[in-house]
């Protein structure tokens, strides 16, 4: 037997329809609201870890600068002994800022990209770009920081609940991330940070200059005249048997590794 929809009937329809709708809206912005909350805090640890490779790699920078002065002076004092203990120390500096500053450009391309999420879905295509670089740094700076590896650990955990609250299963690009080579992106990344890198280390870590056997030989001839002298090419020509152009050459070469200061009017 069917039934008519009453006047009662059809009024508790339209109020169930609209409870449904209600809760259905509700749901959707609480779901927003908790994934903005959940990338606030993954955006969070991350400008943390950044921070604290900036600071590191300022101390490194700091140091690295004393030690080259430290150095020079050395060799300005004819002490190659020092010389050469700070260009080791100048040396393993520059290996372990290299590694920090490569991290701190990849974690700021990660950073970028977590920025401009704007919709859930964008997190799944980006997922295995951001944990594979997420990897490569923590395998790179957990030997130098230790303690980094846990905030990366973490990083990479809310990444995963970024993409649990899309609704989709984060566990497949987890693996391939673990187990296959770099996506394209993230090699891409990598590459432009190393050259970066190269720039970089040749402004905070200038090499320790070396002298050639011609080029000590005239700084120690340097070195020996009394303080306020004059240098006289043609004397230092004839006292060392070198030619008068090939000092002038290696006077040059002395400046430009900042071992000596030479202006026109103090040679003669």
């Amino acid at each position: 037997m069917r039934r008519e929809a009453g006047p009662r009937t059809m009024g508790r329809l339209v109020e169930y329809i609209r409870a449904r709708t209600f809760r259905r809206g509700r749901g959707v912005r609480e779901g927003a609201d908790s994934y903005s909350s959940r990338l606030s805090s993954a955006l969070l640890v991350l400008n943390t870890q950044i921070n604290r490779l900036k600071n590191k790699y300022a101390g490194l920078e700091a140091r690295g600068k004393e030690y080259f002065e430290r150095c020079i002076q050395a060799l300005q004092m004819g002490d190659e002994g020092y010389a050469a203990i700070y260009a080791g120390e100048i040396a393993e500096l520059r290996r372990i800022a290299r590694i920090v500053l490569q991290s701190l450009l990849v974690l700021e391309q990660v950073r970028v990209r977590m920025e401009s999420l704007l919709e859930l879905r964008e997190i799944i295509g980006l997922a295995p770009v951001l944990k594979g670089l997420l990897e490569r740094v923590k395998v790179e700076i957990v030997k130098i920081i230790p303690e980094a590896a846990e905030s990366l650990d973490s990083l990479s955990g809310a990444i995963d609940s970024l993409i649990a609250g899309s609704g989709m299963s984060a566990s497949l690009p987890a693996q391939e991330v673990e187990h296959n080579e770099l996506s394209d992106e993230a090699i891409r990344i990598l590459d432009e940070a190393r050259a970066i890198i190269a720039q970089k280390m040749a402004e905070s870590f200038p090499e320790v200059p070396t002298l050639t056997p011609k080029e000590r030989i005239i700084y120690n001839y340097i070195s020996s005249l009394p303080e306020g002298a004059v240098l006289e090419v043609e004397a230092c020509s004839r006292a060392l048997g070198i030619p008068e152009g090939e000092v002038e050459e290696v006077l040059k070469k002395l400046e430009e590794k900042g071992l000596i200061e030479v202006s026109q009017g103090e040679l003669t």
